[in-house]
């Protein structure tokens, strides 16, 4: 690879833009766990007691019921299939119909109910095991009309937590960027899409967005000042801090799993290589050297490994090596472009992109020592895989429709669903904790 078509690729591939082909398909066979959903009743929320009561528990419901479906833990069963009025369980009431439920092999119920007093509303909800008979707790949620999606995502993940002992992912939010008008900005949005605000507004290039693990930062790399430096923006006071100007690049950040570390690309030194620092912007540690191009890194879950691109063999591939800079594994080698390499918070897989096949850009899961690969996107462009906090689903980008768009799908590929619809170009995604 010339140096030129290698400043190129590095340029293409920290913007979050890999380079695309013809989308030519790929006859491949994708291998999905089936897994065996839990059948949950959702009952109460009642339309009584709530200003325009109909509108706003309608959409209370519809809100709860895409939250439990998504989470692939729950098959939400319609009200068609109770043996009684879903909306007349009032809360307080709800034990009464657990035997009609549990003959139906019906194993969980949520109950709700939605009260409001001027602007403030007020949702309760509790849960139960079914086939035991158990109360399994509840939660009350206190806020404003508007904030009527927010209170029930909290509902949803404490469902989510309350029977399988893992929290939802419904209050999680989506960092991207968006190129519109000769700038890139960064935005935030729920989990589905919904509530998009801008985070950085400052009419420059932003890219690459992270958060840290306590999803109270936001590490990004800007040109704000010319040239492109890392940022912590602090998601709670909306305060800025430039951690890293180092002459040259300082992009493509990774948080460690403890917040400690920050992994980054400079070239203060020649080459592209990865460091470590604090994220205060101290202890500057150099983890790889020589003149190849090293990005993207990505911290395992136990914080021992990185995973990154390198063109050190002569093309981006894959790369793993531990917090020393020390033993290195190459993990792929079929493709000429295996890039993005995002660790499974669960451990057990590495989502990356790659062109392998003779088309276009898709999204593949790996074992972590390279083997097991298996692609899970087909149609369009697909790349910039990111995991959610629960490993069970990945956010990505896609031109399907067109243009750059944010998707999201389930682990296994399926459920692909499209999430920004701005008529701006979307790109590199991050899912919060």
């Amino acid at each position: 690879m010339t140096r030129l078509a290698r400043i190129i690729w590095l340029l293409v591939l920290s913007s979050g833009l890999l380079a695309v082909g013809a989308s030519a398909q790929v006859d491949i066979t994708v291998t999905r766990t089936v897994i065996q959903r839990i059948p949950i009743a959702v009952v109460g929320l009642r339309p009584s007691g709530v200003s325009g009561g109909g509108d706003l528990v309608a959409q209370a419901l519809s809100v709860l019921v895409d939250d439990l479906e998504f989470s692939t833990v729950f098959e939400v069963l319609p009200a068609s299939f109770l043996p009684f009025d879903a909306r007349q369980v009032r809360l307080g009431e709800e034990e009464k119909v657990l035997p009609s439920l549990n003959h139906l092999k019906v194993q969980a119920m949520v109950v709700a109910e939605l009260t409001q007093q001027g602007k403030d509303l007020t949702l309760e909800g509790r849960v139960y095991n079914v086939s035991r008979g158990v109360f399994l707790g509840g939660k009350r949620y206190l806020g404003e009309v508007t904030a009527i999606r927010s209170m029930v995502h909290r509902l949803a993940d404490e469902v989510v937590l309350r029977l399988t002992g893992e929290r939802g992912v419904a209050s999680t939010r989506i960092a991207y960027a968006s190129a519109e008008k000769g700038a890139t900005e960064l935005y935030l949005m729920d989990y589905d899409g919904h509530n998009p605000t801008i985070a950085t507004g400052n009419r420059s290039i932003n890219l690459s967005p992270r958060f840290s693990p306590d999803a109270k930062l936001l590490a990004y790399t800007s040109y704000r000042d010319g040239n492109p430096d890392l940022y912590l923006l602090n998601l709670e006071t909306g305060r800025r801090d430039k951690v890293s100007a180092s002459p040259g690049l300082n992009i493509a950040p990774g948080w460690s799993p403890t917040g400690q570390w920050l992994a980054l690309s400079l070239s203060k030194d020649g080459g592209t290589n990865l460091y470590l620092m604090r994220p205060t912007g101290g202890a500057l540690r150099r983890l790889t050297n020589g003149h190849a191009i090293s990005v993207s890194p990505s911290f395992s879950p136990n914080g021992r490994q990185i995973v990154f691109t390198s063109d050190r063999g002569g093309s981006p591939q894959i790369y793993m090596m531990d917090l020393e800079g020390a033993n290195l594994e190459r993990l792929t080698f079929e493709g000429e472009y295996n890039a993005s390499a995002r660790w499974s918070p669960r451990g057990d897989k590495i989502a990356f992109a790659s062109n392998r096949g003779g088309g276009g850009f898709q999204i593949y899961l790996m074992n972590p020592n390279g083997t097991g690969v298996q692609q899970i996107t087909t149609v369009g462009v697909n790349e910039d895989p990111a995991w959610s906090p629960d490993g069970r689903h990945l956010v990505f980008t896609s031109n399907r429709s067109g243009r750059k768009d944010i998707y999201v799908m389930h682990a296994d590929g399926s459920g692909q669903k499209r999430l920004t619809r701005s008529g701006s170009k979307s790109f590199a995604p991050d899912w919060s904790p």
